[in-house]
């Protein structure tokens, strides 16, 4: 059993890693993460500078990876959105304030293209057999498009990010069934990096 670390930009996030399916998958995977071992860092700016200037990150930053390794995170995961901030995965990771040994997962827009993705959550969330969405991660608000399809199949709105997380989650989604489409590779990145930790 290998014991990990969550070091995430907000609340959703948060939310998305200490829910009991997330654990559970985990487990199955031979991975544990207690929920003192997830920091909300409340921010994506206290994660990533546009500059990549690690002198206004670094000191609060690694605080928090010691923490998560004084608590006995044996790897620590970075997860943020990466809101097209940068041209390419690789600069945006290089603006990104951690060491080598950390893993660093960037959303391709926001988390919320990942629950475009889940198709089946997204169909139970909306009540509605609606058809895959082709390309998820090309929305740049990936939070408005979920607005407007619960409008069209509901006739109701979206309250907030973590309502939205915690409503999507009580609706059977899984990072496991983001990362099965076809089309949204963050999320199949985010799957293979747990898959590879597990194997250590």
């Amino acid at each position: 059993m290998v014991t990990i670390g969550f070091l995430v930009e907000g609340d959703s996030e948060a939310i998305l890693i200490k829910s009991d399916s997330f654990q559970s998958y985990l487990q199955s995977l031979n991975l544990v993460c207690y929920t003192d071992l997830v920091i909300n860092a409340k921010s994506k700016s206290y994660l990533y500078h546009p500059a990549g200037d690690f002198l206004k990150l670094e000191l609060r930053v690694s605080g928090w990876l010691l923490s998560l390794e004084d608590k006995g995170a044996e790897k620590i995961f970075i997860l943020l959105d990466m809101d097209d901030s940068d041209a390419t995965y690789t600069i945006f990771k290089s603006k990104v304030c951690s060491r080598p040994v950390d893993i660093i997962i960037g959303a391709r827009q926001e988390l919320e293209a990942w629950y475009l993705a889940d198709t089946i959550a997204l169909r139970k969330y909306l009540e509605s057999d609606i058809d895959e969405i082709a390309d998820p991660e090309n929305y740049l608000e990936p939070l408005e498009e979920i607005k407007k399809l619960r409008l069209l199949h509901q006739k109701r709105g979206v309250s907030d990010k973590k309502v939205l997380t915690k409503n999507m989650l009580a609706n059977g989604f899984s990072l496991k069934g983001a990362a099965l489409h076809p089309n949204c590779p963050s999320a199949r990145y985010f799957r293979d990096k747990l898959l590879s930790v597990a194997s250590l």
